[in-house]
Formats: C-alpha cells, sequence, structure tokens
C-alpha cells in the first residue's frame, strides 16, 4: 500500500471507530451493535467491489448465497480489533480479512470429517485439538485449524480456496481466513461478546 493509500485508510479507520463508539452508546444491547455494524454494511479495509468479488468468489466455491451466507469479520470489516486483547488496533498490512460463513451443511462435513479422522487414529497435535474442540462447543469451526488429510476434503477444499484468493489478490493484498459457523444465532452471540466488553469497557 503506498503512503497515501495508508493515510487514507487510516483517516477512513477513524471516522469507522467513532461511529461505531457512538453506536455503542446508542444501543442499549450488543446485538444492535453487531447488527448495525458487524453483519451489515461496507467493509472498511477493502472497496466495496473487491468485497462484493470476495463474497461472491466465496458463496460460489461452497454453494451458499453471498449476501445470507458470507460475512467479512473482524479488522477489515470495521478497521479495528475488537478483540479485548487488541481492542481498537488498527487494521495493518499484515492483517487478514476475516470471513465467517454461516452454513449447518458446511459445519456439519467439516465436523463430520474431524470426526472420522479421530475415529480413524489420525494424529492430531493436542493444542490444536484442544481448540478445535472449544470452538466446536461455541457453534464454530476454523478448517486451518483441522489436519490435512484425505479424510478432511472439505477442509483441505477451503484451505486450497484461501489459497487461492490470496494468490489472484481477491482481497487486495491481503491473505483470507475462514470461520465456518453453525448458525447465525452462533456468530451473533460470539460478537456480541466482543461488543459487550467494548461497551463495558467504554463506560469506565
Amino acid at each position: 500500500m503506498t503512503v497515501d493509500g495508508a493515510a487514507d485508510l487510516e483517516t477512513l479507520i477513524q471516522g469507522s471507530l467513532e461511529k461505531f463508539r457512538d453506536g455503542l452508546k446508542r444501543h442499549a444491547e450488543p446485538i444492535g451493535v453487531v447488527r448495525e455494524f458487524i453483519t451489515h454494511g461496507p467493509c472498511v479495509a477493502i472497496s466495496s467491489e473487491v468485497h462484493a468479488l470476495l463474497r461472491e468468489a466465496v458463496a460460489k466455491h461452497v454453494n451458499i448465497h453471498p449476501n445470507r451466507d458470507v460475512y467479512t469479520v473482524g479488522s477489515a470489516k470495521l478497521g479495528f480489533s475488537i478483540n479485548p486483547n487488541h481492542r481498537y488496533s488498527y487494521f495493518g498490512d499484515e492483517s487478514d480479512v476475516d470471513v465467517a460463513i454461516v452454513s449447518p451443511e458446511l459445519y456439519g462435513s467439516l465436523w463430520r470429517e474431524a470426526r472420522t479422522f479421530v475415529s480413524s487414529g489420525g494424529l492430531w497435535e493436542n493444542d490444536t485439538l484442544a481448540d478445535f474442540q472449544e470452538n466446536h462447543f461455541r457453534g464454530y469451526v476454523k478448517p486451518d485449524q483441522m489436519p490435512v488429510s484425505l479424510l478432511t476434503p472439505t477442509a483441505a477444499s477451503l484451505w486450497e480456496l484461501a489459497r487461492g484468493l490470496h494468490q489472484r489478490q481477491a482481497a487486495g493484498p491481503y491473505a483470507v481466513t475462514f470461520v465456518v459457523w453453525h448458525d447465525m444465532d452462533a456468530l451473533e452471540a460470539y460478537q456480541g461478546a466482543a461488543v459487550a466488553a467494548c461497551q463495558e469497557s467504554d463506560r469506565l
């Protein structure tokens, strides 16, 4: 990104953060903030044209609807992080574009592959497996936490999709990562917890 481009992005992020913090005050409940700023509206880090094409490419690959089932989240969406460990840190050149896929069918496929892999005696690092299990409890799967195996073709397909999107700069110069959610309630609950923490922090 050029110096001018970086300056323009920083200005966009500053404006986005100001609106977001106003929204934290306007909305009594976190879900209102989630639906106004996270699961709706433009993506700060990439243009609306690039954002639309990215969602179309993801949706086509996994046979879902781009406007109903594919969401950009994280610092690419807002321009800054709401993760409690990095709250309000700006999206930067080394950041990823995080894409949330809401699909019970795709989620089920990944879960069945994980179960088959474990039951077959496949080797899965304990720390990564523990993270996968904890995430499953919350209603999502990160394909990049799954082993690459003939028993995990869906996960491998998403790995290849992410690699291909990065190679052809479908999200500009940024890498793309995926999280697959069982349903919208799980995605909103997860994002809502981070928003609630922001609301509490801003009240202090």
